[in-house]
């Protein structure tokens, strides 16, 4: 790992000044640990491996990382918290790759240049330990795709440009929606009810019913607040983009709901909360589908 953060130090130009300001450490213990007089301890590997997945900005202006920072930022107004974390996601890992290419304008990137970098992410490197399906590629092409019309609308680039994504054809996602079966259902709420806690079980009795109920997405699902619920089951929800609209929970999801907030006693704020008043995670969600699911 050192020879990756030398050789890279040395590829952007940094001082080990400007490194250890990057990993926030201090320049004498960077100094020790690069020259092999000191061993790197757990944190500083973890910086380090951090700081050789981040995109970093050279003085070029048309940088792939420069553009990307700049892509998002352009955005930051009018775009809700979440869907700026996945044009980050998707488009920090085509930035780092184009680095170790040494890919410095990213308005002279082709086609074959995107092929490559799909090749790659398709296998798992990077960040992803495991191969991406097609629908883990389409959406790297979709993001990759939007923000190559911005660099074509941005950037100075020749009349007879065009965007690289356009020939690049990717296969959609095979997935198909789910249906449970009644017996399904019935051992999902069972399980529910072998729960240790009662006022978990009432909420989790509560977030199953509904979810069958209303088909809202797990965003939509966690952004519901105690305002949102009105007197006849329709409910107000945010979902992608900070977009809103009105759902159907149903006279079962509507009673389950009034019986866990009944219990609760705070009848505000955050509709699903943990134990400890906070709004419900999306590892908390995640973690009590596979639960009533296995």
């Amino acid at each position: 790992m050192l020879s990756k953060i030398q050789s890279r130090q040395e590829y952007l130009g940094l001082s080990l000044r400007s490194l250890a300001t990057q990993l926030e450490v201090s320049p004498t213990l960077l100094s020790l640990v690069l020259n092999g007089k000191r061993e790197s301890s757990k944190v500083m590997s973890k910086k380090f491996s951090s700081w050789l997945r981040s995109p970093i900005a050279s003085q070029q202006p048309n940088c792939p990382s420069g553009m990307v920072d700049r892509f998002i930022n352009e955005r930051a107004s009018h775009l809700a918290a979440s869907t700026l974390d996945f044009y980050r996601y998707k488009l920090n890992p085509f930035a780092v790759w184009c680095e170790k290419q040494h890919i410095g304008d990213v308005s002279s990137i082709q086609r074959a240049e995107v092929s490559a970098f799909l090749a790659f992410i398709r296998q798992g490197k990077s960040r992803f330990s495991q191969p991406l399906n097609n629908g883990g590629i389409k959406l790297f092409h979709q993001t990759l795709k939007t923000f190559f019309k911005y660099v074509g609308e941005t950037c100075d680039v020749s009349h007879d440009w065009k965007n690289p994504l356009d020939g690049i054809k990717v296969k959609g996602s095979q997935a198909q929606t789910l249906e449970y079966s009644d017996s399904e259902i019935e051992c999902m709420f069972q399980t529910i009810n072998n729960g240790g806690d009662s006022l978990v079980r009432l909420r989790n009795k509560a977030m199953l019913t509904v979810l069958l109920n209303s088909a809202v997405r797990a965003a939509e699902l966690l952004s519901m607040n105690v305002n949102d619920i009105g007197e006849n089951g329709r409910t107000k929800v945010t979902g992608k983009g900070s977009k809103q609209r009105v759902v159907t929970i149903g006279e079962s999801g509507l009673v389950a709901v009034n019986a866990y907030l009944e219990i609760r006693g705070n009848k505000a704020g955050a509709l699903w909360q943990t134990l400890e008043g906070h709004r419900l995670a999306k590892d908390g969600l995640r973690s009590f589908l596979v639960r009533i699911e296995n």
